[in-house]
């Protein structure tokens, strides 16, 4: 008996045949010849016969560690089939709560302790036209560690919220600029921060993957939704405070029910990084952009995909819609900002005078006037209708990522990576 140089499995020699168990060539070369062999030869087979026995104990160190895992891949499947029956289950019990909902006299309370109020649009705010060639700094705000990534201001336009990469939100008060509180929970950067329209609740988006609700007055935390695979870039309120939608890095947007918390679906159609949500006015509308160079429009009711906006020749990073629902705004890595009718999907303007990516665009309350926030360290103020540019705003040392207009249009808020906020006010 002999046994393989490869896989040590004891064999009979013959004249010619391979391991049963390795496949090694097992033929003996004749005594003449291997007399004659040169050196090099012998070297190479040695060589040959190394990187076998590597390959093999590589092979079966893998066979062996299957062989220890292998009665869990059928725990994993039944694991995987409860998953899956429960995710079945809670979406056949949303769609039963829906039914229900129109039946119930008093509304479901919110997740916190509080009673939900029934949900009626805000009456229209009626907006001066502001002379925005009139606008000073008016103080800024420095009491961050790292990049502040978002901005949003109260409705009532006397609460600011930031998000950064301290994974920190904190609420300032805008008349004594003193800090509210700092509320934690995000275990990564806070990308993104929306108020609701009634000024009640908080929503942000972070790069641990997540979306949180929370009380805007107390800073609790109402809920946690867990359910995107990368971070979350932005998040949107509908005007009717019952709708959220989030946008993620996995390409997706989802669409949650304030009230319940319930997912009430996931649009997907996307290419790439979904970069930014706005909702229209009305409600009926969703519109996103992303880094596949697109935007689109969707049936936020339906959730169905209307039409692809094709203009942009990089990311598009941010998008707003004008207040009177007519008009789109987009900026984008191309340095561009473009205006769109929302209706027909025709692109009505491209506005140059950035040099450099178009991190943020804002619309003022009355619909007249663009703001752009950019990675040249700039803001600047647009007429929206014409794209003529009526100021430059500078101070900040970094890129303006977020800019953010109060509902009566007289306060700007913009944050940049130069870790700081700036507060601008329209003086007329």
């Amino acid at each position: 008996m002999s046994e393989c140089p490869v896989c040590q499995t004891q064999y009979i020699p013959s004249n010619g045949n391979c391991c049963s168990v390795c496949g090694w060539d097992l033929t003996p070369y004749p005594p003449t010849l291997v007399q004659s062999v040169p050196s090099e030869f012998l070297q190479q087979q040695s060589v040959q016969l190394d990187w076998a026995r590597q390959m093999w104990a590589k092979w079966s160190f893998s066979q062996g560690v299957w062989q220890t895992l292998s009665p869990l891949k059928e725990q994993l499947s039944q694991i995987q089939q409860q998953l899956q029956q429960a995710q079945q289950e809670r979406q056949d019990l949303h769609e039963q709560l829906q039914q229900l909902l129109p039946q119930l006299d008093q509304p479901l309370p919110t997740l916190n302790t509080e009673t939900h109020q029934e949900s009626t649009p805000l009456p229209p705010l009626e907006v001066a036209v502001l002379n925005y060639e009139l606008i000073e700094h008016q103080f800024t705000l420095n009491d961050f560690s790292d990049s502040v990534l978002s901005v949003a201001i109260s409705p009532d336009g006397e609460t600011l919220v930031s998000g950064g990469y301290d994974n920190m939100i904190k609420l300032w008060n805008l008349q004594t600029r003193e800090m509210i509180r700092t509320i934690p929970g995000h275990t990564n950067s806070v990308v993104s921060v929306a108020i609701s329209p009634d000024g009640e609740t908080l929503i942000s988006g972070s790069a641990d993957n997540s979306l949180k609700i929370w009380n805007l007055n107390t800073g609790d935390s109402i809920m946690t939704a867990d359910e995107h695979l990368d971070s979350v870039l932005s998040v949107a309120i509908s005007p009717d405070r019952k709708t959220v939608a989030s946008a993620s890095s996995d390409g997706t947007i989802k669409l949650w029910d304030l009230i319940t918390g319930y997912e009430i679906r996931t649009l997907f159609g996307h290419a790439d990084a979904v970069l930014s949500v706005a909702i229209s006015p009305d409600g009926q509308s969703l519109v996103s952009g992303s880094s596949d160079d697109t935007i689109k429009v969707w049936n936020l009711k339906k959730g169905k995909e209307i039409r692809t906006l094709i203009g942009h020749t990089n990311s598009v990073l941010s998008v707003a819609i004008n207040p009177d629902g007519k008009t789109l705004v987009s900026g984008g890595y191309d340095d561009t900002i473009r205006v769109w009718n929302l209706k027909t999907g025709e692109e009505i303007r491209t506005i140059t005078g950035h040099n450099d990516s178009v991190l943020s665009v804002a619309v003022s309350p009355a619909g007249q006037i663009l703001v752009s926030g950019s990675s040249d360290n700039t803001i600047k103020v647009w007429h929206l209708k014409t794209g003529k540019e009526i100021h430059t705003l500078r101070g900040h040392s970094s890129s303006v990522i977020s800019v953010a207009l109060s509902r009566d249009g007289k306060t700007i808020a913009s944050c940049s990576s130069d870790k700081t906020i700036k507060v601008w006010r329209v003086l007329s």
